[in-house]
């Protein structure tokens, strides 16, 4: 039961930190010609990564390097990519029986990396986020070719997966009324800023290759939701994540649950052609998916008579 709690939460915090690290490369290039002034930006950067609160609860402004400080290399802040890091190297050091030997090398050396004082300052920033990213994707490289196909790569899969999700969910939702209700009503600059959300999940590419025509709110939140060969839309993860339950046992009540949530995504909005507010729906997709952890951490994780500190500081941190 420990062991899958640290890999399932290793492997959030991974993909929180490339998440993370993603989210500010793209803001920090697309803020370079927008016409908007940059601090409302910035503030859906922080209402993206979950931070608004601690931000203004320690006085700082709204400024990008401020922001981009208190995202990548503050200690005061436990979802920078500094802190997040560190939480998956201590995970990881307890499932050296589990993960290959060079993950644990480098995730080191991802660590030492992230805790390199000069990692938010503007002018080298890009590199290093370039870094950040490479580096993570490097550990799922090595994740995929060097496990098991087993309880602990399903565990592993589940963390990812659910991760993936919420994050997609976070900046649809984060984006869609600043750029649809925005002042700006050149079609021009809207598209270019859901262009940077398609950027911010990896999925420009993929996005022009299944969508035919401009580039648009609506089909933008349709693909990220609906797709289901994008490895980063809600509908895949879904679909990860119940593969990776069929590893485990005990998995039927929780993979009901996925399947309703998955029949729900095609009934209410993947198979109707009308374009439509989804506000709604990713915030209820928001709620499932932290319903859904929370079933896993019932089922699989809470077993022990009595859970050690780092557990509670990794639900505090969900």
């Amino acid at each position: 039961s420990r062991a899958a709690e640290n890999i399932y939460w290793m492997a959030r915090y991974l993909e929180r930190a490339e998440n993370t690290a993603r989210l500010l490369s793209v803001q920090t290039e697309t803020r370079l010609d927008h016409p908007d002034p940059a601090e409302a930006a910035w503030e859906t950067v922080l209402s993206v990564t979950g931070t608004s609160g601690d931000f203004r609860s320690h006085g700082l402004d709204c400024s990008e390097q401020a922001v981009a400080e208190f995202l990548l290399n503050d200690p005061r802040n436990p979802s920078s990519v500094l802190s997040i890091c560190a939480r998956a190297r201590e995970n990881s050091r307890t499932l050296l029986e589990i993960l290959p030997r060079e993950s644990w090398e480098e995730i080191n050396r991802l660590h030492q990396r992230t805790a390199e004082p000069d990692i938010a300052v503007s002018q080298r920033r890009s590199e290093h986020l370039r870094e950040i990213i490479a580096r993570i994707q490097a550990l799922t490289g090595l994740f995929l070719g060097g496990m098991n196909d087993d309880e602990g790569y399903a565990f592993l899969r589940l963390g990812r997966a659910i991760e993936r999700a919420d994050f997609a969910t976070r900046v649809m939702l984060g984006n869609f009324h600043v750029i649809e209700q925005g002042t700006d009503d050149s079609q021009v600059i809207r598209g270019a800023d859901w262009v940077g959300v398609l950027r911010s999940l990896t999925a420009f590419q993929m996005f022009r290759r299944a969508v035919q025509g401009p580039v648009t709110g609506p089909r933008v939140v349709r693909f990220l939701i609906c797709s289901s060969v994008f490895p980063r839309s809600v509908a895949y993860c879904t679909q990860e994540i119940r593969q990776a339950l069929s590893r485990l046992p005990r998995s039927g009540p929780i993979t009901d649950t996925v399947d309703g949530l998955s029949s729900r995504l095609v009934s209410e909005f993947c198979v109707s052609s009308e374009e439509r507010d989804a506000s709604p729906l990713l915030a209820r997709l928001q709620s499932e998916l932290a319903e859904l952890h929370g079933m896993i951490s019932a089922d699989y994780f809470t077993l022990r008579a009595s859970a050690p500190p780092q557990s509670q500081r990794q639900r505090q941190s969900a």
